[in-house]
């Protein structure tokens, strides 16, 4: 199967690859994969992108049960593009093993790939946020609901947190005359998600846009994370991050909010290392854990309500813990 990937990265002069800065849109169609890192010899068009993932998303049109879900895939800061290409790839394949049928579709934002270039990734993600939106997730919506609808969802990682809010705030101030201002996703997915916890809290006008366009909202947490630690001290934020703490106590939650605490599983495996992608191990354990995939499985899916999925402790106002023992198959 081809991968495909909204590019915003600008391309490099001197060795003619993806570089570290804003450079725009590119749709990308990658299908051999062999292929390890995206080219700019695999752009091609708006339309023809958009063909291509409605035929492979949709290999019999008008057949339900071969209709493939699409989820848009926005990684951290300090990934570089066969990294960003790696994750999505491994994603797709741990979905479709777990009676999750979908494509992943990456948005490549651009980010320098240090991980001292904190506030410069920060600057570049605020720069390409609103191409997650008006050139991709809208584009698509109107393109699928011609003929074949397609559920479309959005699972981000990290900085990818803020890229997802600041695409939705910035497409609701835009108002643009030209775009819909109906459209929306199913399921939202965030897990060590690089944002205040306070704009969580009901009616935050920094989140309310992306819960006004979003079916359901997962936040996926984890005391444990060293990594949003340290990207409060250089983000000159002292608010604990939404993916190290969960969603405000001392406030109500959003009615479509479900806050699920990965701190206990992260614990109970000793000595975690990662083995099939790169990064701080307890940033970035999530997509190599059998137990966190399968519980991400059931959410995009959306067949079982959030009480009812398997693996999950339940509390009180939204709040659930993911339990240490696999129970899914």
């Amino acid at each position: 199967m081809s991968s495909f990937v909204l590019c915003a990265r600008n391309v490099d002069s001197s060795t003619q690859l993806f570089g570290g800065s804003f450079g725009g849109t590119s749709y990308l169609s990658i299908e051999d994969d062999t292929v390890a890192c995206p080219l700019p010899s695999h752009k091609i068009g708006l339309k023809a992108w958009l063909d291509a993932i409605m035929m492979q998303a949709s290999p019999k049109l008008g057949d339900p049960d071969r209709k493939l879900d699409v989820v848009f895939f926005v990684h951290g800061y300090n990934i570089n593009p066969a990294e960003a290409l790696l994750r999505q790839r491994l994603i797709e394949k741990e979905l479709n093993q777990r009676n999750c049928p979908c494509m992943v579709i990456g948005f490549d934002w651009p980010t320098e790939g240090t991980a001292a270039a904190y506030l410069y990734d920060r600057s570049q993600a605020q720069l390409a946020a609103a191409l997650l939106v008006k050139a991709g997730i809208i584009p698509f919506a109107k393109y699928s609901a011609k003929d074949c609808p397609v559920n479309v969802h959005v699972l981000a990682h990290s900085m990818g947190g803020f890229v997802v809010r600041e695409a939705f705030r910035s497409m609701d101030k835009i108002r643009d005359a030209d775009m819909p201002n109906d459209w929306r996703v199913g399921q939202m997915v965030m897990f060590a998600a690089d944002i205040s916890s306070d704009c969580f809290a009901v009616g935050h006008p920094d989140m309310q846009p992306v819960f006004d366009h979003c079916g359901r909202l997962t936040n996926y947490f984890s005391g444990y994370d060293e990594a949003l630690g340290v990207s409060s001290v250089k983000n000159l934020d002292i608010s604990s991050r939404v993916g190290r703490v969960g969603m405000p106590t001392n406030t109500p939650a959003p009615i479509k909010a479900v806050d699920v605490d990965c701190g206990p599983l992260y614990a109970s495996v000793g000595n975690r290392v990662l083995n099939a992608i790169h990064g701080i191990v307890s940033h970035s354990w999530y997509l190599e854990d059998a137990i966190w995939l399968d519980d991400l499985a059931f959410t995009l899916a959306g067949r079982l309500d959030r009480n009812v999925i398997p693996n999950r402790d339940h509390f009180e106002n939204g709040k659930f813990a993911l339990k240490s023992t696999r129970l899914a198959t």
